[in-house]
């Protein structure tokens, strides 16, 4: 322990004694350790750390998939039966998000509702902070309407009372008992960010009960697996209990034979579409650090020259090599120790930047922070790299030649060529990284900017959309929200700066509703294998509000109401569909279960409604007064800034309503960047990475080329004196760089080819219309590489013509 005092106190004098070494080595260091850090902490939250929940390595989610692998939700009849009658879960329950109308407290708002089964808390092991959880009568349609509400709305709608519990609040102008308070710090991401939580998940605002009964699914469901119990045990009853349930219920949508079930562990599952992205960054930042490590190896390299006749005197004076090394990996590991608290702090930073800048990609609702977790990796890492980058350079050191170098007073001090070929080997070594990474950047960037030309399928210019939920027991009937809606766009029509006008039941870019249709000329099947597609309701002006165009046939009208014969338009992937090189206008189509079929009077262009990555899916669009909705969506269009059309529109829909609130006010290009959110994220953060990395290979360069020339001053000082041309000269220096970089390239390029054929299948789903192969990123990359590279040697080269041969050779 003495010896290692002494060693750490030496350190620090070398240290102070080299304060511009030391800030360079530390801030490259830091660079690196706090990008690390920084993703590990984004990592330990969503990949290791356990949820916050009772034994979260029990709770699994149930599904019924596709057998494309596409996750869907289960039905009301389906989760019933699968709780009543299995064996392999100690707990279930059942939960949705909802959207419901608060009012009687402050200014009318819309709020996120959880709909749960009375379990649901329980299942968790969730207590609440104050008051008492569900009952398992208020689960049950008589059961008295109650409440669970969160700590931020127990603070901002009722001022943090501790006499909460029994006072009530009103959704959708039903008065519910609060009986209790949630704890701040537990949140439920795989439900979404409800504010209030209720038991009557057998209630939904999009659907009336009688359609929740004939199957649609909305439910996401959980279990805790009995003691004892594998996950595959679970699927074997699951699957059991699956196939009773499509004989039990032959007509059901969800009997459909391409479906089964599926359990996962439940933190996997909320994780699954983030997993790979945080795995791709993970390489990226080990990349930057082992570049600084790299970096900071070829200036201790620098710094040995100086140092070798010290070593050279304690050797003499009888210092064992091994008492050498451990003083020089000492003095590299404090120096990576300062550079990781730095680097803690920038990851605190970082952090909060990955948290903001990536919302859209990462769960909600799981916190992200720096714990004691992510203080031991950074100690870990910070030592690490001390000993790896300190590691060559110390043995090169120890192994100095204490006779010769003590007799040198010249010639010796350039420190000979082993040194030099190791600075050229990390330089190799930089660049070769450097340009695994930049490939990685140069596609992610390629691949959004393609996603940035997508045509959307409509003119997002000047349109903003708010949401408009009607509550459904005081707008009951369909005619009551016919006239609400009809009302609402009549006076918005004549708002000055309106354009147009119409309403619908998804967003522009989304989908809400899906339902089994038979077209016309297909074989007659069972509902369950009929085909899903997406269906929307709108109002006539809807295309051209959005600018749609209409490629056949005509546009809804006011005529076409609930007593008017059933109409749909149909877009072209569903008339390639069915009717390819065909006219389908004129032809019908069944819709859900009814009989009735309907009439398809026009064909309008895709549009994307699944995003602007995915492709248009088949789509139906029926107009909104044959088969009314509670929950629809004002589209405006304006002349001017849509922002400044909000405080008018909002005022026509409390004209008509005074609690009625309006919510998610957004223009459609914000849609359309909300939709890019996630692959920009991703490409700023690998393309930042690839910068940094490409600064510190620059650097590295420049640093090699600097001190070849320092080393080489006599030499190029005698070529000028014989008449060498100053040009030649420079030629020499950048030559040496650009071989350099040629060698790091190769090295780079084989790796990259590497791990595209290892990762092909990964990135395929991270990249929009880019190959991981792409030809020209494999070009341009190592060709801006190398420019790059000459002109960071250029610099150098030009100190060598400023050389004085007289100087040189005295």
């Amino acid at each position: 322990m003495s010896s290692l005092l002494q060693d750490v106190r030496y350190g620090l004098r070398m240290l102070r004694k080299n304060p511009g070494f030391a800030l360079a080595a530390i801030i490259t260091l830091a660079l690196g350790i706090g990008g690390n850090t920084a993703v590990f902490t984004v990592t330990s939250a969503m990949l290791l750390k356990p949820l916050p929940y009772e034994n979260p390595q029990e709770l699994v989610a149930l599904d019924v998939r596709q057998k494309d692998g596409q996750s869907g939700c289960c039905t009301l009849g389906w989760s019933d039966l699968v709780r009543e009658r299995n064996k392999s879960f100690s707990s279930t329950a059942v939960a949705a998000l909802d959207n419901l109308n608060l009012t009687g407290r402050g200014e009318p708002a819309q709020v996120a509702i959880g709909r749960v089964s009375p379990e649901f808390f329980e299942l968790l092991g969730v207590k609440p902070k104050l008051g008492r959880s569900f009952l398992a009568e208020e689960g049950r349609p008589e059961g008295k309407p109650v409440a669970m509400i969160t700590d931020s709305l127990w603070h901002s709608r009722f001022g943090g009372d501790t006499n909460v519990a029994g006072q009530t609040l009103t959704l959708d102008t039903t008065p519910y008992t609060i009986i209790g308070v949630l704890p701040p710090d537990v949140q439920f991401p795989f439900v979404g960010p409800a504010e209030v939580w209720i038991p009557r998940y057998f209630e939904y605002s999009l659907f009336t009960p009688q359609r929740l009964r004939m199957g649609v699914g909305y439910l996401s469901m959980y279990g805790r697996l009995r003691q004892g119990v594998s996950r595959r045990q679970a699927l074997a009853e699951l699957s059991v209990l699956h196939e009773q349930y499509r004989k039990e219920n032959p007509t059901a949508p969800d009997a459909d034979p391409n479906r089964y079930a599926a359990i996962d562990n439940l933190q996997d599952s909320l994780v699954a579409n983030v997993r790979t992205r945080l795995i791709v960054l993970t390489c990226a930042v080990v990349l930057v650090l082992a570049i600084a490590c790299a970096n900071v190896a070829s200036l201790l390299l620098s710094r040995a020259v100086a140092r070798r006749k010290e070593i050279a005197v304690r050797a003499a004076l009888g210092a064992p090599r091994t008492a050498i090394v451990n003083q020089l990996i000492t003095e590299s590991v404090m120096l990576a120790l300062i550079a990781g608290a730095i680097g803690l702090g920038l990851s605190w930073a970082a952090t909060r930047a990955l948290t903001t800048w990536g919302a859209n990609s990462l769960p909600q609702g799981i916190p992200v922070s720096i714990d004691g977790r992510v203080l031991l990796f950074t100690i870990f890492v910070s030592i690490f790299t001390g000993i790896i980058f300190g590691l060559f350079p110390a043995l090169q050191l120890a192994g100095t030649n204490v006779n010769e170098t003590l007799r040198d007073e010249s010639r010796g001090a350039s420190g000979g060529p082993a040194r030099v070929r190791l600075r050229g080997m990390l330089v190799v070594f930089q660049v070769g990284l450097c340009v695994l990474l930049l490939i990685g950047a140069g596609l992610l960037i390629r691949s959004f900017e393609r996603l940035l030309r997508v045509d959307p399928g409509l003119d997002a210019h000047n349109v903003i959309t708010m949401n408009v939920n009607l509550p459904s027991v005081k707008y009951s009937k369909p005619e009551q929200q016919t006239m609400f809606f009809d009302d609402l766009l009549r006076r918005v029509s004549t708002l000055p700066g309106v354009r147009g006008a119409a309403i619908s039941a998804a967003l522009p870019l989304s989908w809400k509703r899906i339902t089994p249709i038979l077209p016309e000329g297909q074989p007659e099947v069972p509902l369950a294998q009929r085909p899903f597609i997406d269906i929307e309701a709108i109002s006539p002006a809807w295309f051209k509000t959005l600018r749609v165009p209409l490629k056949l046939g005509r546009e809804f009208t006011d005529a076409d109401n609930a007593q008017a014969p059933k109409v749909v338009i149909i877009n072209e992937t569903l008339a390639r569909r069915y009717w390819p090189n065909q006219n389908p206008v004129g032809r019908h189509l069944i819709m859900g279960r009814g009989p009735a079929a309907s009439e398809i009077v026009g064909v309008a262009a895709d549009v994307k409604n699944r995003g602007v990555a995915l492709d248009p899916q088949p789509q139906l669009y029926f107009p909104f007064a044959q088969i009314p909705w509670g929950n629809m969506n004002l589209i405006v269009r304006t002349a001017n800034d849509p922002h400044g059309m909000v405080a008018s529109l909002r005022a026509q829909v409390e004209a008509i309503d005074p609690d009625q609130p309006i919510n998610a006010v957004q223009t459609v290009d914000e849609l359309m960047d909300a939709s890019r959110a996630q692959p920009r994220s991703f490409t700023l953060l690998i393309g930042g990475f690839a910068a940094l990395t490409l600064v510190l290979a620059i650097v590295g360069i420049y640093g090699v080329l600097a001190y070849s020339v320092a080393q080489r001053r006599q030499e190029l000082g005698i070529r000028l004196a014989l008449g060498a041309d100053r040009d030649d000269i420079v030629r020499l220096v950048v030559r040496q760089g650009v071989r350099l970089a040629l060698a790091g390239v190769g090295i780079g390029l084989v790796l990259a080819i590497v791990a595209a054929l290892v990762m092909k299948a990964t990135l395929a789903g991270v990249l929009f219309k880019t190959d991981v192969s792409d030809l020209a990123t494999f070009f341009v990359v190592p060709l801006g590489l190398l420019l790059i590279a000459a002109v960071a040697s250029y610099l150098p080269a030009r100190r060598t013509t400023n050389v004085s041969p007289t100087e040189a050779l005295r």
